[in-house]
């Protein structure tokens, strides 16, 4: 036997030149899809914590404008602002503003008492608006929420819709409408 079958016989100690470049190539795929899916998993995270924070913040203002339109003894329409009328003059303002922001605002006689500025991600806008159907009075509110801009969702509308003075007694009502 001369000295290059033993070699061969012995088997190879090392990896050649071609085999560690696939190997690294192999290993820099696998990175790069992993860096990929990382940022994925943390853009996710921030639209579903973005999400939820817009949930949150549209239940508070449902909350509290049918609280609010439900103890009213009378609602009126001005332009961009909603009067709710309520005992011993005291009134509850909802005004949306020029950007389409929305806020609540107690007045009492002339001057504003509370103010609650909502802020509501991802919306195009708040308006309101009052409807009578059937002899009963509405008070509506309807923020259009939108996609986020590098996505082509359509403009979404959500909408609150209360019957104003449910929980006032019909005879101190404006009117006396149900």
């Amino acid at each position: 036997m001369n000295a290059s079958t033993m070699r061969r016989a012995r088997g190879r100690r090392g990896v050649t030149l071609v085999e560690m470049t696939v190997m690294m190539a192999a290993v820099a795929v696998m990175l790069g899809t992993c860096a990929l899916m990382l940022g994925l998993a943390i853009r996710l995270q921030a639209d579903g914590a973005a999400g939820f924070e817009r949930s949150e913040a549209l239940d508070r203002v449902a909350a509290r404008f049918r609280n609010d339109v439900h103890a009213a003894r009378s609602a009126a329409i001005d332009g961009r602002t909603l009067r709710l009328g309520g005992e011993s003059g005291k009134t509850v303002e909802y005004r949306v503003g020029e950007d389409g922001g929305l806020s609540r605002v107690v007045v009492e006689g002339e001057k504003d008492a509370a103010r609650e500025a909502y802020r509501i991600a991802e919306t195009a806008g708040a308006k309101l608006d009052l409807r009578d159907v059937d002899g009963r009075r509405f008070a509506a509110l309807a923020v259009e929420l939108q996609g986020r801009r590098d996505r082509i969702d359509p403009v979404r509308t959500w909408e609150v819709v209360a019957v104003v003075g449910r929980n006032v007694p019909p005879e101190s009502r404006e009117g006396g409408r149900p």
